[in-house]
């Protein structure tokens, strides 16, 4: 990513979170206008391929300004597992919540290995919390793609050591029961 495509998506950023978020119409003329700006056609290909890059050069920002355009446009498809699934896993960025959340909703059985090596890290960013956010949101995207692979691993998890990530897999397999 550019400079200027960095500094064009982080004034969406600023823009969009001081517009009326229930205002339909301005949101989506902030998007318009975005695009038009825009040095380069914004597909689900151009943002997964920035995410790779992103990957390669370890670049924190650029992987959250790539998620941001690509949640922003609902570009963000099963075409990007493979991506999401290292990036979940790399301890080097701060978007472990949100790239945990996409693959919940994506339900893709491709990602329970990574999701539960994900529940297990220990990162320093996340050490204020003591609700164990990343593992919580690992463990609900494992119950929602509920295959019997993601179940045993959530079996897996209820016998964690940590009461949290513990409580949180025996929750979860209630539900699914």
């Amino acid at each position: 990513m550019t400079d200027r495509e960095r500094d064009l998506v982080d004034e969406l950023m600023a823009i969009s979170s001081f517009s009326i978020i229930n205002d339909s119409a301005k949101a989506e003329s902030i998007k318009q206008g975005f695009l038009l700006k825009y040095p380069a056609d914004v597909t689900s290909d151009y943002i997964i391929g920035l995410l790779e890059t992103a990957y390669f050069e370890q670049n924190a920002d650029d992987v959250e300004l790539s998620l941001y355009i690509g949640s922003s446009f609902g570009l963000i498809t099963q075409n990007f597992t493979d991506i999401l699934c290292k990036l979940v896993v790399a301890d080097w960025h701060f978007q472990h919540e949100n790239i945990a959340s996409t693959l919940q909703v994506l339900k893709d059985p491709k990602t329970i290995d990574n999701l539960y090596a994900a529940t297990l890290l220990n990162l320093k960013y996340l050490e204020y919390s003591d609700v164990a956010p990343l593992a919580r949101k690992c463990i609900w995207a494992l119950s929602e793609i509920g295959t019997g692979e993601a179940k045993a691993k959530l079996k897996q998890l209820a016998g964690s050591d940590c009461e949290k990530v513990s409580d949180y897999a025996l929750r979860q397999l209630k539900q699914l029961q």
